[in-house]
This record gives C-alpha cells, sequence and structure tokens, in this order.
C-alpha cells in the first residue's frame, strides 16, 4: 500500500513538473567550439535525464562484467584451494601408511595448488624424510625452523635424521634446542637420552634425568628405574676400568636409588679393590637372601682368592644357609662340595634340580656339575659323556639371559634388577 502512495506522488510531481515546463519552456543556448545548439529548458533536462541514465547503465554493465570475472577468478581459486587441501590430506595420510612415493607426489600437487604456507612445508618435510632425503628435509626445514608453531616439527625430523645418519653431535644440538623451548616436549627429552645411552654418556644421561623435565615426563617410577640403570651402567664401566672411587660412588647411588643385584655386587668388588675384602663380604653376605644367584656368588668368591677349596665349601655352606633350598644355593654348595671333593653332598645337592619340572637353564648347570662329578668320584667317563649330552640338549632350548649394550632409554626401563 505504502509503495502504490509513494509510486501515486511520484507520478503526480513528474506530471507537474512536464505541464509547468509545456506552460512555460523557456529557451537555452548552448556554444562550444563554434558549435551553437538552441533548445528549450525541458529539452535539455530530459536530455540530461537520459545521459545520466545511460552512464548508469553502462557502468552497471560494467560492473556486471567486472563481478562476472571476479566470480569466475575466485571459483576458479576455490578450486584450487579444495583440490589443494584434498593433496595435502592425501599426502599425510601416505606419509602415516608408508607410502613414501606417493607422498611425495601429493606434496608436490598441494604446493603447486596452495600458496606457500606452514602446512605444505609440513608436508614436504615429512614426505622428504619418509623417502629418505637428508638434504629435501634439511631445505624444507630451515623455513620451519623461522617459526614458533613449526619449529618443534621440523626440530623433531631433523634430529631422528641426524640419528639415521650417525650424526650424534647433530642429534643431541637439535633436541637440546627444543629443550630449550618453554614447552619442550617428551620427545626431545628422549632423544637427547637415547643418543647419550647408546653412545654410553651415562653421567651425560643422569643430568637429563634427574632435570626437572625429566622427573615431569617419565614419572616417579620410570624415573627411578632409569636412575638406578645409568648409576649401575656408570658404576660397572668404572670397575672395568680399574677405579674404585668412582665404582663405590655410581654403586651406592644406585643403591639408594633402587637397590639391585648389579649394584650390590659393583659396590662390593670396589670395596675389594679398596683392600675391604671382609666389608664386602659382610655385604654380599646381608643380600644373598635378596639376589642368591651365581654372578654374587664369584663376587663372595673373589673376597677370598687364596682360600682352600675345603674352607670355600664352608664359606659357601654358610653363605647359603638362610635359603638351602633355592636352586643358585643348591648349585652354589654343589660346585663348592664339588672342589672340595665332597661326593655325597654335591650329589645330594644336585639330586632336586634335574627333574623335568626345573628351569632348563638351572637343570642344565646341574647336569654338567653332574658330568664333572661322574667323572671326578668314579671316573665313569660315559656316565660324564650322559651327563654332558644332557646338558647340552636342555642349554640349546634355554635362553640365558645377557646384559647388552643400552640403545635407548627403553632399553634401560627393559633392563632386569
Amino acid at each position: 500500500m505504502i509503495r502504490v502512495v509513494l509510486f501515486s506522488a511520484a507520478l503526480a510531481v513528474a506530471v507537474m513538473v512536464a505541464v509547468w515546463f509545456a506552460n512555460d519552456p523557456g529557451e537555452v543556448t548552448v556554444l562550444w567550439r563554434g558549435w551553437r545548439i538552441d533548445t528549450s529548458m525541458g529539452i535539455l533536462l530530459f536530455t540530461m535525464v537520459l545521459s545520466v541514465l545511460a552512464i548508469l547503465g553502462v557502468a552497471k554493465v560494467i560492473a556486471i562484467v567486472r563481478g562476472t570475472a571476479q566470480g569466475f577468478a575466485m571459483a576458479r581459486k576455490d578450486r584450487r584451494i579444495t583440490q589443494g587441501l584434498a593433496a595435502l590430506g592425501h599426502g599425510l595420510a601416505a606419509v602415516n601408511a608408508g607410502q613414501p612415493q606417493a607422498a611425495r607426489k601429493f606434496a608436490k600437487e598441494a604446493s603447486a595448488l596452495l600458496d606457500d604456507n606452514a602446512a605444505t612445508r609440513m608436508l614436504n618435510a615429512q614426505a622428504a624424510a619418509a623417502n629418505d632425503d637428508g638434504p629435501g628435509l634439511r631445505s624444507v626445514a630451515v623455513n620451519l625452523l623461522e617459526q614458533t608453531e613449526t619449529e618443534l616439527s621440523a626440530l623433531r625430523d631433523l634430529a631422528a635424521r641426524a640419528q639415521k645418519e650417525g650424526d650424534v653431535v647433530g642429534a643431541l644440538n637439535y633436541a637440546k634446542r627444543a629443550l630449550a623451548r618453554k614447552d619442550a616436549p617428551k620427545w626431545a627429552l628422549e632423544t637427547v637420552l637415547d643418543v647419550q645411552v647408546a653412545n654410553g654418556r651415562w653421567v651425560d644421561a643422569l643430568a637429563a634425568v634427574d632435570s626437572k623435565l625429566g622427573r615431569d615426563h617419565l614419572g616417579a617410577d620410570a624415573h627411578k628405574k632409569i636412575k638406578a640403570e645409568l648409576f649401575t651402567r656408570a658404576a660397572e664401566e668404572a670397575l672395568d676400568h680399574g677405579d674404585a672411587a668412582a665404582t663405590e660412588n655410581h654403586a651406592r647411588k644406585a643403591l639408594d636409588t633402587l637397590p639391585s643385584e648389579r649394584a650390590l655386587i659393583c659396590h662390593a668388588r670396589a670395596l675389594m679393590l679398596q683392600g675391604k675384602q671382609k666389608k664386602a663380604m659382610t655385604e654380599i653376605e646381608k643380600a644373598w637372601a635378596l639376589y642368591p644367584s651365581a654372578a654374587m656368588l664369584r663376587a663372595y668368591q673373589a673376597a677370598a682368592p687364596g682360600e682352600s677349596a675345603l674352607d670355600w665349601a664352608r664359606r659357601v655352606e654358610k653363605l647359603v644357609a638362610s635359603t638351602a633350598d633355592h636352586a643358585e644355593s643348591r648349585l652354589g654348595l654343589a660346585e663348592s662340595s664339588l672342589r672340595a671333593q665332597l661326593w655325597g653332598q654335591a650329589r645330594n645337592r644336585l639330586s632336586p634340580l634335574l627333574g623335568d619340572d626345573v628351569p632348563r637353564a638351572i637343570h642344565a648347570r646341574a647336569a654338567m656339575l653332574m658330568a664333572e662329578l661322574e667323572t671326578a668320584e668314579r671316573n665313569d667317563a660315559a656316565a660324564g659323556a650322559a651327563w654332558l649330552k644332557r646338558a647340552l640338549e636342555h642349554s640349546h632350548t634355554s635362553t640365558e639371559s645377557k646384559r647388552l649394550a643400552p640403545r635407548s632409554v627403553n632399553d634401560l626401563l627393559a633392563a632386569k634388577f
């Protein structure tokens, strides 16, 4: 209704203006560069209105054409962005799926379709790493390192690459740069530890483990176990070099952190190196009930190297009195009895260890001693050979745990205490 009223009012005004100009047309003369135009005022105004309408029409057409061109350009740009994002997603999927060639292909497509940005650079870095392309990775990582948001990702890829190439210094530097950040990630600490552990740098690894970041990331139990294992490794290394003071220091710290058989043996042997054999024997005697083993027995024997076989047998009997039925106690007493030519005692100790329900490793060791016993006591080579064969059969199917050099933090966590 309002529109009808407005239209009617506008029409009335137009009619009134037209009537007014018709009754009083007036005259207008225009002179321009030798040209003269005589017309009425109404015609001049009508011409001006038409000119304005024509200009507005042309402008509208130009705007439509420009809008169409811009729309086409935007549609093309949107299409490229859509295709680029698809290539980006496919590239990341290829990296996770372990398809390096496909990852490189999609990385190139994404880079061509999308403007240079962190996402495409990240994909290119991961594709280079997947294709074992060290130079390509380092080239892409240069730009990633310049941005706070992508720095850690680049450092991780570079550290992993350096480790793969055997560049210990490079791997450590990249990981330490990541550790220097306030938001230092767990992988940086693990990389530092892995490199230091793999290269036997126990003291340096201890410093990293005992840092605030190390305590926070590893958790109380893992932190304690890794720290104790590192102290133990340092003690064993010092013992190999004959450094009694360093061995005792590291072994004591390991025992204070998390007691273990290996740390105790290192501490006892360090005491022996310092001429404190009696103190070492007392320490082993107190710990035997917790850690009965052949290694403990060897350390105990080393505390009195010049004693007779009979004295050694008596000392072993006293040592194992509280754990007489333990397999290691029986084996230790049987071996010492064998050396002292106490044949009956040796047989009595070995007999319970030769059943089918006995662990194969224990069975094999007992059979080896029986082979020696048959040969030494009765000079029965055939019986000795039979026992030796039995020992070999059991040893072939048993796996004796060996302390291998650790290559990572996980190896330390898996270490047997």
